[in-house]
């Protein structure tokens, strides 16, 4: 909760509520839904305005206000073609206010030290602007994949702007109520209700032994299941590059066989070496299963004092969005350029957004040779069928903020050579400016006739230096070792 001095609390309180049905006219059927918006209370924070609304998120973007957001997902049949969504706003009241609301921070990344993040700069194309932002109460996309039960639906993902700001005019505008109309097809593709087989795994041939018999052991567990070799897949499917082949190929088994998982068998085929990437789409030549590169530039200075670049990741989510709108194949080359999933790239027009929802659930074992693959295979047995299962639902997480100024030293110890007895480790930190900091002081005991001990620990809240908060000393924490952990003979 931002503290500040509450200006005003307007509006009706009530939470998101809702009415739907569904009216066939002519092959077109329609859902409505009603939203009561919370009530909001606005608040000053340092040289700005804040806008809070119970129950909802937030608008981020760069330099731009922070804004309520209502997200609300609606889900529709598998194979719908949504023909329109339309929301009328409802108790529009206008309000005058006498500061600034709130710009936003940009992401964040972890950097090294020296990179500096500036504070919120104001997006002065919104800020002079006497249009309301946004400009519409609300936007939409579609996209097909799993929901929450594991099945095949049609997502229309409504995000809604109760609260909009002419900067210019220092005036909001208010909403009270939302109704949303969706207008849809029937569904244009179907899919099978019971599954032949649960999981595919796809496997070079290399591997295919072991994939074998993974397959047996989840067959037995009661688990359908079938290998099929990337070899042949290329033999039987046509496609622009192996990873096309691969997602037709699952397209398929999703199709005939009612697949909900895939495995992909396989990584790098070296331990030693091997190049990651063949070209801008791919990783092919030394992938026992090839991978898909988008091209997803990013290039965000602000709100870094210098410039990043990230050409694009690895994604195995490709071979996991299957559909798009409609129940049709989404190749993540809209444009059909042979440039895939491309935004922001220089000199190539950007793709529309691919769908981006799973339709299977996707996995890998990255094994790069034949022992590693074996390994695998025998863990996942011996997980499976021999270990007591006792312990499987127990764990204990403490967790804090993190901190976007940390830096992981990654510092090793070898014991190897020292005797069984009592020791104590040492860390103190000091800044660039000469500042020391106080020293962490960790007890453990190295005794090789036990077995080892070790728990995580992060105590710098107990830390006299931070009692007052930040800014503060430099800190040095010890973590992955605490207070009374034992080194013995068995390995973590």
């Amino acid at each position: 909760m931002r503290m500040g001095r509450i200006l005003s609390v307007v509006l009706v309180a009530a939470l998101v509520i809702g009415t739907a049905g569904a009216f066939p006219e002519d092959d077109v059927y329609t859902k409505r839904i009603k939203i009561e918006m919370p009530a909001i209370s606005i608040e000053r924070q340092n040289e700005y305005l804040t806008i809070e609304m119970d129950g909802t998120s937030y608008y981020y973007s760069p330099g731009k206000p922070i804004l309520p957001k209502i997200d609300k997902v609606i889900e529709l049949p598998f194979g719908v073609i949504v023909k329109n969504v339309n929301v009328i706003v409802k108790g529009i009241e206008e309000k005058r206010i006498d500061e600034k609301i709130e710009p936003s921070f940009g992401p964040l990344p972890i950097m090294p030290y020296k990179v500096k993040a500036r504070l919120p700069k104001l997006d002065m194309s919104i800020y002079k602007s006497k249009e309301f932002f946004p400009a519409n109460w609300y936007s939409y996309r579609v996209g097909c994949g799993l929901n929450a039960d594991g099945k095949r639906v049609t997502f229309v993902s409504i995000h809604l702007y109760p609260v909009r700001y002419a900067p210019a005019l220092n005036k909001i505008e208010i909403a009270k109520e939302a109704e949303i109309k969706i207008e849809y097809t029937k569904p244009q593709k179907t899919l099978p209700q019971k599954s032949a087989y649960e999981l595919l795994i796809i496997t070079p041939n290399v591997f295919k032994e072991e994939a074998v018999r993974l397959a047996e052991h989840k067959n037995e567990m009661g688990m359908g299941t079938i290998v099929e070799t990337v070899e042949e897949i290329y033999s039987l499917y046509s496609g622009r590059d192996k990873p096309e082949k691969i997602k037709y190929f699952i397209k398929d088994a999703i199709e005939e066989w009612g697949i909900k998982y895939v495995l992909l068998f396989g990584g790098l085929n070296s331990p030693i070496w091997a190049k990651a990437k063949d070209n801008a789409n791919a990783g092919e030549k030394d992938w026992y299963i090839p991978v898909r590169y988008t091209n997803l530039y990013d290039n965000p200075k602000y709100p870094l004092a210098e410039t990043i670049h990230d050409p694009g990741v690895a994604s195995d989510l490709y071979y996991a969005d299957i559909y798009k709108e409609g129940g049709e194949f989404d190749d993540w080359d809209s444009n059909g350029d042979g440039i895939f999933a491309a935004w922001n790239k220089p000199g190539v027009e950007n793709d529309t957004l691919p769908d981006l929802y799973p339709d299977v659930a996707v996995g890998r074992l990255a094994c790069r040779n034949l022992k590693e693959a074996k390994t695998v295979v025998d863990k996942i047995i011996r997980y499976e069928t021999e270990c007591d299962d006792s312990w499987f639902k127990k764990m204990i997480v403490v967790s804090g903020d993190g901190f976007l100024d940390q830096v992981d030293l990654n510092i090793s110890w070898d014991t190897n050579g020292l005797p069984d007895g009592e020791y104590t480790i040492y860390a103190q930190s000091i800044n660039d400016e000469g500042e020391e900091g106080p020293v962490d002081e960790i007890h453990i005991t190295i005794d090789r006739s036990k077995e080892t001990k070790l728990t995580f620990n992060h105590d710098d809240h107990l830390n006299p230096a931070l009692q007052n908060g930040y800014p503060a000393p430099p800190i040095a924490e010890i973590v992955s070792v605490s207070d009374g952990d034992v080194l013995g003979n068995t390995d973590y």
